[in-house]
């Protein structure tokens, strides 16, 4: 398969970030348009802006009501942190690559916008009910030779990797990036 467009969901859990170099690299290697998307979860500010939405401290186990606003201000700092290692990782490559905020559900902003020959990297448990909504074929990774052999036999639809192992998921793109088909027995 060809890829296009590679997308990557990022939120607002920064270890999960350490995929933006791996990502970068693959789309550099499949000379594929980078795309990434921070994904604000609408579920969480909903209730942030209930009257009973409560935090509890994890120090001082201390209850106080959320603020919405607050949480607002920290993911749109989240967000422009993400950007910058994006565009510093992008910067010493000649990849394509845009980024954009979304407020929804991760899985679902990434299949809305994924479309036919689009690789979509999600940090999320098994989606494959989604992906049946958005004609996408979805591979959980169990095995960075998931990725490969889904990347091969893939027809055209869009493909989603997804794990809930940042470390899977990074081989994964590293072994793209290195265009490595299978190791040899």
């Amino acid at each position: 398969m060809k890829v296009r467009r590679l997308i990557i969901g990022l939120d607002p859990v920064p270890r999960r970030w350490a995929l933006i170099e791996e990502a970068v690299a693959a789309a550099g290697r499949m000379e594929a348009e980078l795309i990434a998307l921070f994904v604000e979860n609408a579920a969480l500010l909903d209730f942030a802006q209930l009257p009973f939405a409560r935090e509890v401290g994890a120090v001082s186990a201390a209850r106080r009501a959320l603020d919405a606003q607050a949480m607002e201000r920290s993911l749109r700092a989240m967000a422009g942190e993400a950007r910058r290692m994006l565009e510093a990782a992008a910067g010493r490559s000649s990849v394509r690559w845009s980024f954009r905020v979304a407020r929804g559900s991760l899985v679902e902003v990434l299949l809305a916008e994924a479309g036919e020959e689009d690789l979509v990297i999600a940090t999320a448990g098994h989606p494959a009910e989604h992906g049946r909504a958005w004609k996408a074929r979805v591979v959980h990774l169990d095995d960075p030779e998931q990725a490969l052999a889904a990347l091969e036999a893939a027809g055209g639809e869009a493909l989603v990797l997804a794990s809930e192992d940042v470390a899977r998921l990074r081989e994964a793109l590293r072994r793209l990036a290195r265009g490595q088909q299978r190791d040899p027995d």
